[in-house]
């Protein structure tokens, strides 16, 4: 039977991925009217604005490259399945580092300027999240492969769409079951939703924007029931869906991977690509910009980690057969996940009981949870750059390599 000219699944991923670029690119634009708009009548540029104009756009485009790869793949170019190799030295690591540090110094300065961050903060936007996850990244990823350009666009762009896609589903309805759950539990016990029903027509009469209804609302903010319910959906339910469809693109081309260092370097990507548009979507809160972005290089260690862990216990389980260790590694992969949620949302909650004066000892738990963050910070950097240093030892070298160990080609031979 003769092979077909094309490729089609690749078809399918190029136009998931343009209908990606042109959504983002939507919203940006969107945006950029609004900005015109205010240029205009002469109002005040808003700063969350231009920052979506920027980051959204620069998301659009990374799209279109993946889309861009995978529509080459789908006409069967030999340029498709060539071998991508990102080498990263050291000097260029510490280089990107100090402009990640040096972007998210210089855009806390100027948040504090209203005239100037609308139109700086988009320019500091995209490094201060760009190049943290490329440092981190780089070291996940040091001398490993990734495959070729269509596997490697493949994998970040579905991880930029359909992973998100499915999550964002899913962790909806997840919540939305909770919330059922809830509304059936207090409708069984009378006293209780008399109790809720009272509040509401409170609430109803004071106005939800008072300070007194807030005041009504506080008690049941540092409930140990609503602290407990939020903990099993952010350190539970929201770990053990995302650990598993982060790497979806790894999933889907598990059969056609080398081996676990491949599919550890491709599951740290599609952490990363996961990581880009989540922080993008919060990068516009620009109250407190600078701790939110500083605060969200921690949850991309925390993604690109868990998803290279489970890319390369994935490719393990399809090559090997080792679905023990796939399960392990899954295990290993929501604890980390849960514990991180689970410090951030006590973090939360204790910041809140701190502002409404209720809750002494939740309110008290603040250094515990910055402290615990920290280790697991430290621990799952460790997790990451070991586990590199044992994959880069099983990659056997190339027959050529092996052949010529010895004649290594220096530039100033070339010329």
């Amino acid at each position: 039977m003769k092979a077909s000219p094309y490729h089609f699944p690749s078809l399918l991923s190029a136009i998931m991925f343009v209908i990606g670029a042109l959504f983002v690119f939507g919203i940006g634009l969107l945006m950029g009217f609004a900005v015109l708009l205010s240029l205009f009548w002469g109002t005040e540029i808003q700063a969350q604005q231009t920052i979506i104009l920027i980051a959204f756009g620069f998301e659009g485009l990374v799209l279109l490259a993946a889309a861009f790869f995978s529509f080459q793949k789908f006409l069967q170019k030999p340029s498709a399945d060539q071998g991508i190799s990102i080498p990263v030295p050291d000097w260029l690591i510490a280089v990107f580092a100090i402009l990640a540090g040096a972007s998210i110094l210089i855009g806390y300065l100027i948040s504090a300027v209203k005239t100037l961050d609308w139109l700086f903060l988009p320019l500091l936007t995209v490094p201060a999240i760009v190049l943290p996850l490329a440092v981190l990244l780089a070291f996940g990823t040091k001398k490993l492969p990734f495959g070729t350009r269509s596997q490697t666009w493949n994998v970040l762009g579905l991880a930029m769409t359909l992973g998100p896609l499915v999550l964002f589903t899913l962790e909806t309805f997840a919540a939305i079951v909770i919330f059922f759950v809830i509304v059936v539990y207090i409708m069984a016990q009378p006293e209780l939703a008399s109790g809720f029903q009272t509040l509401y027509q409170q609430i109803t009469i004071l106005g939800s924007e008072s300070e007194a209804a807030f005041d009504l609302l506080s008690p049941y903010l540092t409930n140990p029931a609503v602290i407990g319910t939020a903990l099993v959906y952010m350190a539970v339910l929201v770990p053990a869906l995302e650990e598993i469809f982060k790497p979806l693109g790894v999933w889907l081309l598990a059969g056609k991977l080398d081996s676990q260092a491949q599919g550890f370097a491709l599951g740290a990507l599609s952490g990363a690509g996961y990581a880009l548009i989540e922080t993008i979507g919060v990068s516009a809160q620009t109250a407190d910009w600078a701790n939110l972005l500083f605060s969200r290089i921690g949850t991309g260690l925390l993604h690109i980690t868990t998803s290279a862990l489970m890319g390369a216990a994935i490719v393990l389980a399809w090559r090997e057969r080792r679905y023990m260790r796939l399960f392990g590694t899954y295990f290993l992969a929501v604890l980390l996940h849960g514990l991180w949620n689970a410090a951030a949302v006590l973090f939360t909650f204790s910041s809140l009981a701190e502002l409404l004066d209720q809750g002494r000892h939740l309110s008290t738990i603040q250094p515990v949870t910055v402290t615990a963050m920290a280790i697991l910070a430290i621990g799952m950097f460790a997790i990451l750059v070991l586990s590199n240093l044992r994959l880069r030892r099983t990659i056997s070298p190339s027959p050529v390599q092996a052949a010529l160990p010895d004649e290594t080609v220096k530039p100033s031979e070339t010329m």
